[in-house]
């Protein structure tokens, strides 16, 4: 019936992810470096590190894409360590990312409501609210146990009429309250 995206607050799973495997990649750098070649892994390494620590800046304030990083730092990566595999692990590992990681949100149906998150969420029946309210791009849940949930809808979610929604929500929860 109804769906809203909801924003994100805090760093994306896909920054921590990936900085995890920049720093994993700079230590595999270190470890599997060539005698002839150390002071050239260890720029590598140190190179990998401050990508994994400004990962962040560069895909947020300079808009550079995720992928185009991961490609320069596997790029890195091979030049350190010589060994294709390790590249395409980093490469691979990163483009898996991007599938695996969805949108939070929030489904209204006529069963109940489901929170949509990154492994999973619940779905709650509708007899477990005593309110919920669309308001200027706040979505306010209010449990019956006093749980209070708001979230912040994006402005790209279509076009949805405040009152009808709110309407919506009030006809399922008093349906369900009478039961």
């Amino acid at each position: 019936m109804y769906t809203f995206s909801v924003k994100e607050n805090g760093p994306g799973i896909d920054i921590i992810i990936t900085r995890a495997m920049l720093a994993l990649a700079a230590l595999v750098a270190l470890i599997y470096r060539s005698n002839e070649s150390f002071y050239a892994s260890l720029a590598a390494s140190l190179a990998l590190f401050i990508i994994a620590g400004s990962i962040k800046i560069l895909t947020v304030k300079f808009r550079i894409n995720k992928l185009v990083v991961l490609f320069f730092s596997a790029l890195i990566l091979f030049a350190a360590t010589h060994s294709f595999s390790f590249a395409f692990i980093l490469l691979f590992n990163g483009y898996l990312v991007k599938f695996l990681n969805r949108k939070p949100g929030v489904e209204f149906t006529e069963e109940g409501i489901s929170i949509i998150k990154l492994f999973g969420g619940p779905v709650y029946p509708w007899h477990e609210f005593s309110n919920i309210i669309l308001k200027d791009g706040i979505l306010t849940l209010d449990f019956k146990n006093n749980k209070l949930l708001q979230l912040d809808i994006e402005e790209n979610t279509p076009n949805t009429n405040e009152q009808v929604f709110n309407d919506f929500c009030k006809t399922h929860i008093y349906a369900t309250s009478a039961i």
